[in-house]
């Protein structure tokens, strides 16, 4: 700033000039937004990764379900296999629906 003296020692400001700040603000402000932007950025990545990790725990949970079901259902598949092959049911069926007899000696050819 500069003064100049104007008749009965009243001073007259002519020039105002401003000096640099001494620790510039821009830089510091950037530095804070900078800082803001990686820490937001950082929480949103943390809860997108907390729901992705959620979101597979129901996936890995529902795949064990079905694994329970379909074991139990290849139980019963197997079960209902053996006693489709049982040898007693097999004669039944040739006896009583085929009308089917046991082989005679005389007529077997040998």
């Amino acid at each position: 700033m500069r003064r100049m003296i104007v008749g009965n020692g009243v001073c007259m400001i002519t020039e105002i000039r401003k000096e640099p700040p001494a620790v510039p603000a821009v830089p510091r402000r950037r530095g804070f937004v900078a800082l803001f932007l990686a820490l937001l950025v950082t929480g949103l990545f943390n809860v997108w990764l907390s729901g992705q990790c959620i979101r597979t725990g129901y996936r890995v949970s529902a795949a064990l379900e079905e694994k329970r079901t379909l074991q139990k259902e290849q139980e019963v598949l197997r079960l209902e296999a053996l006693a489709l092959k049982s040898p007693a049911r097999i004669h039944a069926i040739a006896r009583n629906d085929l009308h089917m007899v046991p082989a005679q000696m005389d007529r077997v050819i040998r």
